[in-house]
């Protein structure tokens, strides 16, 4: 089983889970980033601010090939109650997805706004199968449960038939 994991990072969080992913359920992580004026005032602002580690790294995300990966993961952080453009990008980008299962998560302060929700309508337009959907605010990731079931539903989804 090969999997693929899509994530957009500014702070390093969404980063760290799928690192996380990585490194218990293996697979390809594929960093992307937007080249929109949104997303590199965003990322400027954030690197002037304490206590933030930005990354700017990472692939534009016009064509990414999912065509050998059995599972796909897409994580982003949340802007506004969405998803960041970059991931949305992403998703429009994706090729050799149809009919695959993916996992999604959010990584967000408080609450996730209709970020999951557009995700699904998203990659259901790419005629993906959403298999499992997650939102980690920030005591949920130092909680580390629902980190724990994210990756408990990847390898879940991961050994499907």
């Amino acid at each position: 089983m090969k999997t693929s994991i899509v994530v957009a990072s500014y702070s390093g969080t969404t980063r760290g889970i799928a690192e996380q992913i990585q490194k218990t359920c293996g697979g390809e992580i594929i960093d992307v980033k937007s080249r929109d004026l949104l997303s590199r005032f965003v990322t400027f602002m954030a690197r002037h601010s304490p206590g933030m580690n930005v990354t700017d790294g990472g692939t534009v995300p016009e064509r990414i090939d999912v065509t050998g990966s059995s599972l796909v993961v897409i994580g982003t952080p949340v802007w506004g109650g969405k998803p960041v453009p970059a991931i949305r990008k992403a998703i429009a980008g994706l090729h050799g997805c149809e009919g695959k299962p993916v996992v999604i998560f959010a990584t967000c302060g408080e609450k996730p706004g209709s970020t999951l929700e557009v995700l699904v309508k998203d990659l259901a337009a790419k005629g993906m199968t959403v298999a499992g959907q997650f939102s980690l605010n920030k005591k949920a990731i130092d909680d580390g449960t629902q980190v724990t079931a994210l990756i408990a539903k990847i390898q879940e989804t991961g050994n499907s038939p």
